[in-house]
């Protein structure tokens, strides 16, 4: 059989055997996809089987299947008929590395976020029953998932109003970093099963083949070995919330899980299904190490100098005399806190996806006399808006955020580009806002924020160029100038766009490193045109700030990311397509000259 030609529909006419054949092709093609483009591989390897039973089962698109996060959806993408997307994969000319309904009616959602399947599911449910039509709803959720707190709201409402749809729990211990939480020992608890899952398939092996006796003795068997297994762990936790629980089962073998799909199809009531799975699984190193797998590089990607190495290494000097705990929610690893936890146990909170909690968690430390770091990624921060703006700064309390991953993102995509935060944040009071034009200004603005006693966000990108030259020590509310003639033309630099504005001749040329404060003093000293750049959407943003406080002083062009979502798959087309290019600032720079000289002629 020609698997690169199989379709959903068509799985339905295969065998086990030729399932089982054709879950080895998507593993090797989703290997050698992301080894060219990059990507999340061991969440994906682990979920071929799954994804093969799940089409196998439902017909889709007619019935609808929410993937969380949406970071395992390879499988699902090559099965759907998006193979040449595939072999693109997260580039502008292929398929986004998440769920898309741009791409395809499979997907019922463009996602990224974790946590937020179970809701969007139960509104499908919910809109099925008030429409009068019979599709099957399936939310695929991860166990890292399950302590995101979207996730038990959505519970909660479902168990108030039971209505018919299918959860697929699917458990490999991991989401970036290996899970924690009350839940994770709960989920690890449940895992004991494990060996009855064994049990059963080596029942249904042995026994079997014997004449006569062999399938009622599978039979009995497998029932006495579900009331052992409830009887030693019990599942009352999604009882409560009124789900029939079934499993765990081993998500690798697709006979059980078919099985376990078609018993929750045939259900008229809320179900769970419980899948053991392995993130990494067919591929020896991924199993062996699936957090170094969980996004990978293309081969012979260019290694930067890495911002997140200097957050973390930054925070363990300041650990060792500085009464400072280090929050994160399940991004240990991304972040670079490795070293800090390790040398730090005790101030280290990895709180797992969660948030909004992170935040006002951190609010209470701060309170409490602790200095508190929050480390997250600008698309993350997002979800705890309002604990920033009610827990934090309306407490006006020394709580340091570090948003990494802030600005374009490039290969991620739409849902996870952090061009956001700058506009947000900027709207909140007693909210210092910074950003580093290199890894040795991120270290000083890092040591800074313990001398305020306000709340700082200090917001920069994964990764710099080269260090800088000249550093000025910072102080609050100041800029850096790099570059003064009394020029009439003045560029504004923040964050990374100070690679871009160094290089811009004619002009003067200053790092605006502080967002909020603006440094009014320099500001009422610019006359004629002021341009500032940003790695942000103009609406809300650096350069209307400035706008502002110049109106009717200064003619002030604002270059930054367009007021929408950004699905540029490539950091240097983003910024090309925005206009942070050295050629476009100093065509811009030239004109005004141009314009300024001529007017003063006249």
């Amino acid at each position: 059989m020609e698997y690169s030609l199989v379709k959903s529909a068509d799985l339905k006419s295969m065998s086990v055997a030729e399932l089982n054949d054709y879950a080895t092709f998507l593993r090797e093609k989703i290997i050698n996809i992301t080894k060219k483009n990059g990507g999340h591989l061991a969440s994906n390897l682990g979920a071929v089987e799954l994804t093969i039973a799940l089409h196998y089962v439902f017909d889709m698109p007619f019935d609808k299947v929410v993937w969380d996060v949406g970071h395992q959806t390879y499988a699902h993408k090559l099965i759907t008929g998006r193979s040449e997307l595939m072999e693109n994969l997260r580039t502008d000319s292929g398929a986004s590395g998440f769920p898309s309904n741009k791409e395809s009616e499979y997907d019922p959602f463009i996602t990224g976020h974790s946590g937020t399947s179970l809701s969007m599911a139960l509104g499908l449910a919910r809109a099925r029953s008030l429409n009068g039509t019979n599709e099957k709803i399936v939310a695929v959720v991860g166990d890292g998932a399950f302590t995101s707190g979207e996730i038990y709201e959505a519970l909660n409402d479902l168990g108030d109003r039971p209505t018919p749809m299918i959860i697929v729990l699917n458990d490999n211990k991991m989401s970036i970093s290996p899970n924690v939480g009350a839940m994770s020992k709960y989920f690890n608890k449940l895992r004991v099963n494990k060996d009855f899952v064994g049990l059963k398939s080596d029942f249904k092996t042995d026994l079997n083949g014997l004449p006569f006796v062999g399938k009622p003795l599978v039979k009995a068997l497998t029932g006495v070995k579900n009331k052992i297994k409830q009887g030693i762990v019990g599942n009352k936790f999604f009882e409560h919330f009124g789900l029939k629980y079934y499993g765990p089962y081993d998500g690798h073998i697709i006979s059980d899980i078919i099985s376990a799909l078609e018993l929750a199809k045939a259900s008229d009531k809320p179900v769970i299904i419980h899948l053991l799975t392995e993130k990494g699984h067919g591929f020896k190193d991924a199993e062996l190490h699936p957090d170094a797998y969980h996004g990978i590089s293309p081969d012979g990607e260019r290694s930067e100098k890495s911002m997140s190495e200097v957050a973390g290494s930054t925070l363990c000097e300041l650990g060792a005399s500085e009464n400072i705990a280090v929050i994160t929610a399940a991004m240990t690893d991304g972040l670079k806190f490795n070293e800090f936890a390790k040398r730090f146990p005790n101030r280290f909170f990895d709180v797992a996806i969660a948030e909004q909690h992170a935040v006002s968690f951190c609010a209470g430390l701060a309170k409490g006399g602790v200095r508190p770091f929050f480390g997250v990624y600008s698309t993350f921060l997002q979800r705890g808006f309002d604990q920033v703006l009610h827990d934090v700064c309306l407490n006006d309390l020394p709580v340091t955020f570090l948003i990494d991953r802030a600005g374009a993102v490039g290969a991620d995509g739409i849902t996870h580009q952090g061009i956001f935060d700058l506009s947000y944040l900027s709207l909140i009071p007693n909210l210092i806002i910074a950003s580093p034009k290199d890894g040795a200004e991120l270290k000083e603005l890092i040591k800074f924020s313990l001398k305020v006693n306000h709340p700082m966000a200090i917001r920069y990108a994964k990764s710099y160029d080269s260090e800088f030259l000249a550093h000025d020590e910072v102080k609050l509310g100041k800029w850096e100038v790099f570059t003064c003639g009394d020029f009439p033309v003045t560029v504004l630099a923040v964050g990374r766009t100070n690679e871009i504005a160094v290089k811009i001749k004619n002009a003067n040329i200053v790092n605006a490193r502080f967002i909020k404060p603006l440094d009014f003093e320099l500001l009422d000293t610019l006359h004629g045109t002021v341009i500032t750049l940003e790695d942000n959407i103009l609406h809300g943003g650096f350069g209307e700030a400035v706008k502002n406080y110049l109106y009717g002083k200064c003619k002030v062009i604002t270059v930054g990311h367009k007021n929408e979502f950004c699905d540029i798959r490539n950091i240097k087309k983003t910024f090309i397509d925005s206009g942070l290019t050295c050629e476009n600032i100093q065509k811009m720079v030239n004109n005004e000259l141009y314009l300024l000289e001529n007017k003063q002629k006249v």
